[in-house]
């Protein structure tokens, strides 16, 4: 089905990032995993009358959660692109305070890296992966979730 299909493909979209955030290689890994949390969260709330309203309320919201400790960190990111784009324009004692509020914003990232390794430990450890797909690749939908038409 359809929704079946949209809701795992959105969630493989958010797995396929956790190397990327946790080897913190590529500034967009933190941008993509957000991402892919808010588009799996809408699909959810789009097809949850079609399943357990309840059930997929709670992985609404865990997934709200886990994109919500991802938030610090996208914002630090996007602060030193603009503090590196700033400095190479900038000249004397201008590039000097670019660079000692880029240092800055580098260490602080730094120090929000443990904070995501966590986020996606506690995703392992909670058994929240393995529970979604089984949930959604095992389910079968509901197409009278709000009663039959004829009473």
């Amino acid at each position: 089905m359809y929704a079946q299909h949209t809701i795992l493909r959105l969630f493989k979209a958010l797995l396929v990032q956790r190397q990327v955030v946790w080897d913190n290689q590529e500034v967009e890994g933190v941008h993509q995993i957000r991402v892919a949390a808010r588009r799996c969260r809408t699909a959810l709330q789009t097809f949850a009358p079609l399943w357990n309203v309840d059930k997929v309320e709670r992985y609404r919201k865990y997934l709200s959660r886990f994109a919500d400790a991802f938030g610090v960190s996208r914002d630090l990111d996007v602060m030193v692109i603009y503090l590196r784009e700033q400095q190479a324009a900038a000249r004397g004692e201008r590039a000097e305070a670019y660079r000692w509020l880029l240092e800055r914003n580098i260490e602080q990232r730094r120090q929000e890296q443990p904070r995501l390794k966590k986020t996606l430990l506690r995703l392992e450890k909670q058994g929240f992966a393995s529970e979604f797909v089984n949930h959604f690749a095992k389910q079968p939908v509901n197409l009278w979730a709000g009663g039959r038409p004829d009473g």
